[in-house]
Order: C-alpha cells, then sequence, then structure tokens
C-alpha cells in the first residue's frame, strides 16, 4: 500500500530555490500529494546525520509514505539511485551511499530496486540535481500507483556506512553523539534500554566528552532542573540526550559529530 504523503530531507537549506524545485516537479506530477518537510537543515554533505534524523522521523509516518533523501555528495557520479522499501510498508527514493543504514536496519529491507527507468524522470536531468530530476517525479509516479518495480531492475545490497553502537560497562556506558539539534542538545547512539540499565531518572552522572567533564541529572525533562544547569534525558527519539536547560550545550563545548562520551555513576 502507498499513500500520497512524501517527505522531503536534505541538505539543501531553506535559502536558495532547491526545495521549492523539488516541491514544483512533485505537484506537477500529482497535484494531490501530501508533501511533508521533515528537515532541510541537515549539515551538508553529512550522511550520517541524515541516516540518523531520517530514522528518527520515519516512525511517525503512516504506512505507504514515500521520503525522498537529499544528503548527495556523490551526485552525478557512478552512484546509484535507489528505491528502498521497508518491512514494515514505508518506500525510501535516494542516494545509494549509506543515508538509508540505520532505516534499514531498523525496518528491515523488503526489497530494493535500482532507479533507472528514464519514463518516470524529468526529460533533462541536471547531473547536479538529481533530487529534483530524478528522485522527485518517481516519487510522484509512485503516488500515482506505479509499481516499486518500475522504476528498474531488482538488487540485493547497499551501501552501509559504519554507525557506532554504545558499549556498557558495570561502571562505565559509553556511546557518540550523533547530532546536535537546533537547541544545542546532543543526541547520543544510546538507546533508552541501555540508559534505564546503567542509572535510573534522578542520579546524578559524571561525563565526559573527549577532554570534557560535566556533572548532569538524568532527568525526565528540562523543568526538573534550573535554569543553566546540564541534565540528561530520554529525547523524543528514543535516544539519551544531553543538555544546558535554557542554554546550547553544544556551541558552548564546540562538540563535533562523532565524538565519544563516557558517561559514570
Amino acid at each position: 500500500m502507498r499513500s500520497s504523503v512524501i517527505a522531503l530531507i536534505s541538505d539543501l537549506g531553506a535559502k536558495d530555490y532547491f526545495v521549492g524545485a523539488m516541491k514544483g516537479t512533485i505537484l506537477s506530477i500529482n497535484s494531490n500529494a501530501k508533501i511533508v518537510d521533515i528537515t532541510h537543515e541537515v549539515a551538508r554533505h553529512d550522511v550520517r546525520a541524515a541516516a540518523l534524523a531520517l530514522a528518527s522521523a520515519a516512525n511517525a509516518f503512516p504506512e505507504g509514505t514515500i521520503f525522498i533523501a537529499v544528503v548527495d555528495p556523490g551526485v552525478g557520479t557512478k552512484r546509484r539511485c535507489i528505491l528502498l522499501q521497508t518491512k514494515n510498508g514505508l518506500f525510501f527514493i535516494g542516494p545509494d551511499n549509506g543515508i538509508f543504514t540505520l532505516v534499514a536496519e531498523r525496518f528491515g529491507i523488503a526489497k530494493i530496486y535500482e532507479i533507472t527507468n528514464k519514463t518516470l524522470m524529468s526529460p533533462k536531468i541536471s547531473p547536479t540535481f538529481h533530487g529534483r530530476d530524478i528522485m522527485a517525479p518517481v516519487a510522484a509516479h509512485l503516488t500515482l500507483g506505479v509499481e516499486p518495480a518500475e522504476v528498474g531492475p531488482e538488487i540485493k545490497t547497499i551501501q552501509l556506512i559504519e554507525i557506532p553502537h554504545p558499549e556498557l560497562t558495570q561502571s562505565e556506558l559509553s556511546g557518540h553523539i550523533l547530532n546536535a539539534d537546533n537547541f544545542g542538545n546532543l543526541v547520543t547512539d544510546i538507546d533508552t534500554t541501555a540508559a534505564l540499565r546503567f542509572a535510573k531518572v534522578g542520579e546524578n552522572l559524571r561525563v565526559k566528552i573527549e577532554d570534557k567533564v560535566l556533572e548532569v541529572k538524568f532527568a525526565r525533562t528540562f523543568g526538573d532542573v534550573t535554569a543553566g544547569e546540564c541534565l540528561c534525558f530520554i529525547g523524543s527519539s528514543g535516544t539519551l540526550e544531553f543538555a544546558r536547560n535554557m542554554g546550547n550545550l553544544a556551541e558552548e563545548l564546540k562538540i563535533k559529530i562523532g565524538d565519544k562520551l563516557i558517561i559514570q555513576r
């Protein structure tokens, strides 16, 4: 089952015409398509950050949603454009550069197709804007009933990128910073299960991020600590996050994506 919902995620930003052109292409093919913006502020060329954001958002969408992911530093090269169908009935269109690593891991792969059918693409294809000329029109045609197998030949594997995983011992829980959101909150790869096995809400913890050390409270939400105080909490994406209440912890600490953290009780 496919819906008329097309969800977009990219590093294209809001300043230029790029996102608008993709939406215009979709609506030119299916004026009844429902277009949702996940974000267009993924850090430029950061495939891993896009993979995290996409996997975090996808659970909120109905079965049959078609996602277009445009974080594509290899655009115009021999890298493939693909359509990935997951076992929970979602569809993902984008470059085969690892951007679908986490959705494949979390939702399972049902089918993968390489997009080669030129009749489903724009008549003129720019070598630098496949989001508009290949991915957007293919997604729009899918909402009109084109079968996934019509986009091109089935393939068996996709490119995967290394996604770090947390480690838990009796005395330490280690993980990595996967993203810093617009508030400066630090999103980690430590899931709810691991976090709650290590510590209880209300405990005070010591966290070392690279060469920086913080004392934080494991809280339920921001209001559980005073303004300016550091905390960690289970974020809306289901992973442990670190923040300074009413502050910007990422900017303050100059944190980089991929930095390792170690938590101690």
